[in-house]
Formats: structure tokens, sequence, C-alpha cells
């Protein structure tokens, strides 16, 4: 067994856009952006299949208040907009979600932060998250820092791992996710981008992460890393904004390869998998979830935050984590709990934490 780890989580707070679509509506917006009827055909039909409700859109602001809206049909617009146009919406956009959600926090508790690690992956521009942060809330612009990048959805649990690890040498973390998904939708016939443009949404999160006990202690991060399948979840930019090119065989190679890297990890912190009370898992999509379940032989209950987040906010890439983690502390439950998210590269990132509303 390693030696007892000194971060515990005091707090997450969340915020999305305050415009949002249903899956009707979001066929629609979305509809322009195909170049044939018969993708706008395939179009609804990859929207119900998500089992989305509804997500969260920053973009829908610079789409329904604006003389020129960012989303213009295929005919004006053949590929979409371009990159600094997409850009240009980030830092305005994500500065207010960020600063929605740090007012969760008190003034006195965001003054003693000594470290900020920020992740976001849909942004191509510094400063970012950062200058927000440093000059709209309390939080001191001499804190230790760090910019997590382009480490898509499994950001997240990366930040968690980075405090985890870094907790003995300082006193206060703050972890703040943010992504706009939303200023990336491709105009495009392919099943790949098009099934991103209806999974992904906009949300933020935050995390305090201090050595002071609390109901939820980090036991252990890991991450594992299958670049020999690097190519089945890309995440690069492109001349009309940030494209993910995601392989219809990453269900099944995550299926193969996590019940092994799961259980090492769960050996060495002296766990196997029926110790495991709660799963989190990252809502890449159904077939992610379902695949999850099917490889580590999970209830028919074991994701149901994960999907009740996937239905209510989509794909809210690295914050997504944060927010499931953030329900099961609401549901008020003991256990030991398993947290999982999966990167571009191809990365699963691992967290076990164990809640005990006893050491609040």
């Amino acid at each position: 067994m390693k030696d007892p780890p000194t971060c515990f989580v005091h707090g997450i707070a969340t915020a999305v856009p305050e415009r949002s679509l249903n899956a009707e509506e979001s066929a629609e917006l979305l509809r322009r952006a195909c170049r044939n009827p018969r993708a706008a055909k395939l179009l609804r039909r990859v929207v119900r299949l998500t089992g989305i409700e509804k997500r969260h859109l920053a973009v829908l602001d610079h789409q329904l208040d604006c003389d020129r809206p960012l989303y213009l049909p295929s005919e004006e617009q053949p590929d979409g907009p371009g990159m600094g146009a997409r850009s240009a919406l980030f830092d305005d956009a994500a500065g207010n979600l960020v600063c929605r959600a740090l007012g969760q926090f008190s003034d006195g508790t965001l003054a003693g932060i000594d470290a900020l690690v920020t992740c976001s992956c849909t942004h191509a521009s510094s400063p970012a998250l950062d200058l927000p942060i440093f000059t709209r809330t309390p939080v001191s612009p001499a804190v230790d820092r760090w910019n997590l990048g382009f480490m898509g959805c499994s950001a997240g649990l990366a930040a968690l791992r980075l405090a985890h690890q870094t907790a003995p040498r300082r006193r206060n973390t703050l972890i703040v996710a943010c992504e706009l998904s939303s200023l990336h939708f491709q105009y495009t016939d392919a099943l790949d981008q098009l099934t991103a443009n209806v999974l992904f949404s906009d949300g933020a999160a935050a995390a305090i992460l201090t050595p002071e006990p609390s109901a939820v202690r980090v036991v252990d991060c890991q991450c594992a890393a299958l670049p020999q399948y690097a190519d089945q979840m890309v995440w690069f930019a492109d001349d009309h904004g940030l494209r993910l090119n995601l392989s219809k065989d990453l269900p099944d190679t995550l299926g193969k390869h996590l019940p092994g890297a799961l259980e090492r990890f769960l050996e060495e912190n002296d766990h196997s998998l029926a110790d495991i009370d709660h799963w989190l898992v990252h809502p890449g999509g159904p077939q992610i979830l379902d695949s999850v379940q099917a490889a580590l032989n999970l209830p028919p209950d074991a994701l149901d935050l994960s999907r009740h987040v996937l239905r209510h906010f989509g794909n809210m890439s690295s914050p997504t984590i944060l927010f499931i983690l953030r329900d099961l502390i609401e549901r008020k439950v003991d256990g030991t709990c398993v947290a999982m998210a999966f990167g571009p590269g191809l990365t699963i990132e691992l967290a076990l934490l164990e809640i005990d509303r006893g050491r609040a």
C-alpha cells in the first residue's frame, strides 16, 4: 500500500451557458453545417442516438443576437467560419463562465489559493483562462500555475492527478476546467464529425483541493497510455476550427484494454473491482459508456450518474467528470469511488477516491 495521501476535495462548483438547445433545436442549428440533404437526414438520426436531451452552448449568444452569426448556411460558408473568428469568441464567453463558477466560492477561500491548474482544449491562444481568474477574482497572480491544454476529455482528471502529486508541497490548489466546444462545430458530411457536432457542449467546473481533511479523499491517480491506438482519438487545429477525429473502433479498444489498466491500478492500492461502490465514467458518448459497463461487468445502474450528466448537459469535455463527482458528493453517500476519463493519444486517466462523511 502506498503512503497515505494528503489531498482532499473541499468543494466543486459548476457553470453552463444560460442558453441551451433541446435535441430537435440542436439538429436544426447544425443542419446548416451539412453540405447535402443526405447528411442533414443522417444528422437527425445521430442526434436521436446520443440520447442527449439538452446542451448548453455559448455560441448561441453569437447566433441569435448578432447581425452576422458565427455559423452561416453552407451555401454561404462552405467550410464554416475560420479559426480566427472562432477563437475571437472564446475569451469573453469563457471568462464569464469561469467567473460564474468561481463566484460560488467565498472570497477568502479564493484568496487562500496557492496553486492553479487550468484545463482547456477548445482555445488556441494565450493568455487564456488564467487572465480572467487573476483579474476578476481574489485568486493571487503570484500562485504556482499550470495549464493543461489539448488533453481533451481526460484533462479534468489529469489536473486532479497533478494536484494530488504536488499536495505535500502546497496548501490549496484550485482546478479550473472550461470548454467551449460549440465554437468548433464542423461543416462536414463525415460521420465522426457529425457525431462530434451533436455530442459536445459547453461548461466550466472548478474544484479546490487541500491537505486538510474533508469527506472526499483522493487516494491515488494514474494515467495509462495506449500510443499504439493514438490515431483512434486525435484533436488538432485545422483552418476552420479545432477538429476531433474519432475512430469507430474506439469503444472496442477501450473495452479491451481498460480492465487490465484498472486492475493494475487498483492492485497497487490494495483494492479490487469488488471493492468499488461508485463508478464515475466520463460520458464520451453512449457507446463509450456501454463499452465500459460491459468490459467491467458493472450492474445496470452503475453508470446512472454519467448517463444523467450526458443526457442533460452533453459531453462538455474536461469539466464533465467534475460535474459527475459533484453530483455524487451531493447525494451524501459514503464509499470507495473510481473515476475515469479518456483523452487523445490514446490515454486513460484513473482516480481512486474515498468518501467518508464522518470525516467532514
